[in-house]
């Protein structure tokens, strides 16, 4: 009894690290025969049987004396190694910034090497032209109050969807977990 609640609180906590814990203990993964497909924008769909498949190869890396259960000291040392990874792979950016800043290679940045990064005012001055044409909706040239205000107010009464001219908790949440109901 003990030990299957020991493995369905690892399978919970390794589920919910699970993106800590596939960065910890990437498993081996035999080479892809077929080219890759295109990259698609956003997040590509992931099936059921796939996601246990990971899940299941990342359960066998964590669970490193192979009993079939993840241990505190197993769990731990996933974690400290995900941790590693992450602070790594973040210095190493770090460290190619700086190298790229540091353009006479003497370990150093002068203000004047520093400067480079800063931000920069663009060659040529906006004209407005792109902001005349999204709001000038009768295209007479002029922005008016009404037109300034009409997409705007138009996503406001979009929101509101019970019309009380507030947008609330539930509507803000129910906005932002729409784009994800649209992907699936």
């Amino acid at each position: 009894m003990t030990k299957s609640i020991l493995i369905a609180a690892a399978a919970i906590v390794v589920g919910a690290a699970s993106p800590a814990l596939g960065s910890a203990v990437a498993p081996a993964r035999a080479p892809k025969v077929a080219p890759p497909a295109p990259a698609k924008a956003g997040p590509q769909p992931i099936t059921r049987a796939a996601l246990t498949k990971e899940l299941d190869s990342t359960f066998k890396a964590v669970d490193t004396n192979g009993d079939g259960s993840l241990s505190q000291a197993e769990l731990a040392a996933a974690e400290a190694k995900g941790m590693q990874n992450r602070v790594a792979a973040l210095r190493s950016r770090m460290d190619a910034e700086f190298a790229k800043l540091d353009t006479n290679h003497d370990g150093q940045l002068s203000k004047a090497e520093f400067m480079v990064a800063a931000p920069q005012a663009p060659a040529t001055a906006p004209n407005g032209a792109d902001a005349l044409a999204q709001f000038d909706k009768n295209h007479d040239g002029k922005v008016t109050p009404e037109e300034f205000r009409a997409s705007r107010i138009a996503m406001f009464d979009k929101l509101d969807t019970n019309h009380d001219g507030t947008i609330n908790a539930a509507e803000r949440k129910s906005a932002a977990q729409a784009p994800q109901r649209r992907r699936r």
